[in-house]
């Protein structure tokens, strides 16, 4: 799986916002946290939820939670019950429905030698 990235990214206000907050290279982390999310997400097939257990665990940045809570005060993430949910994740990703069919018509063909 893929995992597509809008060169807008590195510039982004709300990335911008986020990373002023959090201090020396803290542009860098936010956009480095939030990558891990969308590749998480994208490659566990989550439709962009995070659970706050799995972004603990996110040791590519210090304090992972709470540089995930700056995320959600840009507008980048948004907190849910369980732990965060990346914001506009459907419109710019494949749903897992979409992917797991995706997937199953190309097992498919190549069973059947197409």
């Amino acid at each position: 799986m893929w995992t597509k990235l809008d060169d807008n990214l590195l510039d982004h206000h709300k990335l911008v916002d986020a990373g002023e907050r959090l201090g020396p290279n803290g542009p860098a982390v936010a956009l480095g946290l939030y990558v891990v999310g969308l590749l998480w997400a994208n490659r566990h097939l989550t439709d962009g939820h995070l659970p706050k257990g799995v972004v603990r665990r996110f040791m590519h940045v210090q304090k992972p939670l709470d540089v995930a809570a700056e995320l959600v005060r840009a507008g980048l993430w948004e907190r849910t019950a369980e732990g965060f949910q990346i914001h506009d994740f459907a419109d710019y990703n494949l749903a897992a429905r979409d992917v797991k069919a995706k997937r199953l018509r190309d097992r498919n063909r190549k069973r059947n030698g197409a």
